[in-house]
């Protein structure tokens, strides 16, 4: 029997004296009870009497009443047992929350990693304290720490809300709304990102459990919400700026291959073609610089895969890539080309800014990463995942080829001396980099501490998820920035220890294309799915305009339009095609409507859902009619 064991059975066989202590007035020995009771309970922090403060409090009781102070003493053994028992019950259990009820009271007992603990009591006069402190406009919060889950449910009741706790919770309590970060943190990433989806376009704040102690693992967790929940934001707002040049660039792409056929290599073609070789991805972190050297004596012993920013240094100091990858559809990537005769094979998004591949002298190798890509390359059966920056791109070029090692050489991912770009890169480039005054701490591969951005810091999240995607993938990266972020399960090598072996190389060459389809026919059939969804749209404008006009909405004239809505976003060809350009307005207008529908059932909040949707549909026409203008430039 455990210690804790004999502890419960002694509690239990005092409590069950207490009567008959009473009856006979044994006063001194409640006192001697008392003196235990506080001493059992300042060894686990417990709830009841366990300070001199307490003591003196009940003594004040036994001077007044003798029975109240008899039930006191009971009470609080009572609660000592229940306290003993949740210790019990996660003896051999680290990391856990563990809530429980004595009498009425919602508590828990909080044990954390390092094997301490404490007991919190959740009480209406601590929730309405919390209650005061929130802003009146608040809709949607985020609580960390779960407690014994009175006030997640109480909060429930007036906001969207998402509990994430930093130790493990039963599975009794965890739900949709109530998550364990523990249980996810190897995928927290994507998890919680997919969660914030929920809260764009309401009012958020992100709560500490006010019972909750501060300790590091909670306020990292706290700042680690705080970033994905920013980052969250970025992305999604990165999406609203640059969708629809990102349909205007693959109809422009499109076109251009079809005029270009004896250019083009499928994708498809190079799976697995390059098992048993080696490979360095090149980016343009700060330690570019310094492994330029050391890949000018490897780089016959390795196939080099250049990220965009990165190709006119490799030209510039005699190193031939034999891939270049690029995906950004904006204006400034397409400076990077700009004077330089890319001769090597490009592989490409089909959203990239047109002039890159347009410029380019040697093969195309395009790739689908969207519905609308995928059907205007219809001869290629490879789709890849989009990825939000080049680099990931380009690993998970390389992984899809085979090759045994992929080398990482200037994927910092963190700043020195206040830059991440190499010298060399920042003078062929239009842009410094994006900087921001908020920087955070992070490991380097050399063992120390570095600072990163909360841009770069998603990067970091990208790898996660992307090692997560890609099983064997973590096998074979190697990160040869010294003074690089670590990423987590990626060894780091010195750049002495890159092979100068030569290797025979394998050249692409143009491919015998009879297999490819006549890509103007792939833009027509896409135009005119873009078209069909027009006419349902002005549809449905009209008629919320007509509502709109009236002083007020009713529920049931309200619920008869949503029917409506749904209808079209539910839609096949929605989804696939039209959903993307405008993913934040209708992720927005989705999250108010269930804000209206469980807390805010005013005729005041269905107009601003309405207005809301009416918008959305006019730039979501606007939008479509820009890229018809497109199609319409290629198709001639």
């Amino acid at each position: 029997m455990s210690q804790l064991q004999n502890i419960v059975k002694e509690l239990r066989e005092i409590s069950n004296q207490i009567s008959v202590l009473s009856e006979n007035e044994e006063w001194d020995l409640f006192d001697e009870i008392v003196e235990m009771i506080r001493l059992f309970g300042e060894s686990i922090h417990s709830n009841g009497i366990r300070t001199a403060e307490n003591m003196l409090d009940l003594q004040s009781i036994k001077k007044k009443n003798l029975p109240l102070y008899a039930n006191v003493v009971y009470d609080n053994l009572q609660l000592l047992i229940t306290e003993y028992e949740s210790l019990l019950a996660v003896e051999h259990k680290k990391q856990i929350v563990y809530p429980f009820r004595y009498h009425e009271n919602e508590m828990a007992l909080v044990k954390q990693h390092d094997d301490s603990y404490y007991f919190i009591n959740e009480t209406t006069s601590t929730l309405k304290q919390l209650q005061l402190e929130i802003n009146d406009d608040t809709e949607a919060i985020i609580l960390l720490g779960y407690g014994s889950g009175m006030i997640h449910k109480e909060l429930l009741k007036s906001y969207h809300i998402l509990t994430i706790d930093p130790f493990n919770l039963p599975s009794n309590v965890k739900t949709e709304t109530v998550l364990s970060f523990l249980d996810s943190k190897d995928d927290s990433k994507m998890l919680l990102q997919s969660k914030f989806q929920s809260f764009v376009g309401l009012k958020t704040e992100v709560i500490k459990h006010p019972l909750y102690k501060d300790t590091q693992v909670l306020l990292e967790l706290l700042k680690l919400v705080r970033n994905y929940l920013g980052e969250s934001l970025i992305n999604l707002t990165t999406r609203k700026v640059y969708t629809e040049s990102w349909y205007q660039e693959s109809f422009r792409n499109a076109k251009y291959l079809s005029g270009k056929s004896d250019y083009i290599l499928d994708v498809s073609c190079l799976k697995h073609q390059y098992i048993g070789s080696n490979a360095l991805m090149i980016a343009g972190g700060p330690s570019l610089e310094e492994a330029i050297p050391y890949l000018k004596q490897a780089q016959n012993a390795y196939y080099i895969i250049a990220i965009g920013q990165t190709v006119k240094v490799l030209y510039e100091h005699g190193i031939r890539p034999d891939f270049v990858v690029s995906i950004d559809a904006g204006e400034a990537n397409a400076h990077f080309f700009k004077d330089i005769e890319l001769d090597v094979p490009l592989v490409y998004s089909l959203q990239v800014n047109h002039q890159i591949p347009q410029r380019a002298k040697g093969l195309l190798i395009p790739y689908a990463d969207s519905q609308i890509s995928q059907e205007l390359l219809s001869y290629s059966k490879t789709s890849f995942t989009s990825y939000p920056t080049v680099a990931l791109a380009a690993v998970a070029f390389a992984n899809y080829l085979g090759f045994d090692s992929i080398g990482l050489i200037g994927q910092d991912l963190a700043l020195r001396k206040g830059e991440y770009y190499s010298a060399s890169v920042k003078q062929v480039s239009s842009t410094d980099g994006q900087m921001h005054e908020t920087l955070y701490d992070v490991p380097l591969n050399n063992g120390q501490m570095g600072k990163t951005t909360p841009i770069l810091f998603g990067f970091l999240s990208g790898y996660q998820a992307l090692i997560k995607l890609n099983c064997g993938l973590s096998e074979k990266l190697v990160n040869y920035a010294e003074k690089g972020a670590l990423i987590e399960g990626v060894p780091y090598q010195s750049l002495k220890s890159l092979q100068t072996n030569l290797i025979k190389k394998r050249y692409l060459e143009k491919a015998d294309n009879k297999n490819i389809l006549e890509l103007d026919a792939s833009i027509q059939y896409v135009q005119e799915l873009l078209e069909s969804i027009l006419e349902r749209l002005q549809t449905l404008e009209k008629r919320l305009k007509r509502t709109m006009y009236k002083k007020a909405v009713t529920v049931d004239e309200f619920e008869k339009i949503l029917l409506d809505w749904d209808a079209m976003i539910e839609a096949p060809f929605f989804r696939t095609h039209i959903m993307p350009l405008q993913l934040v307005n209708l992720l927005i207008i989705q999250n108010k409507i269930k804000i209206h529908n469980r807390y805010n059932r005013t005729s005041a909040m269905r107009l601003s859902i309405l207005s809301r949707m009416v918008e959305s549909i006019q730039e979501l026409e606007n939008q479509l009619y820009t890229i018809k203008q497109t199609c319409v430039e290629t198709i001639r």
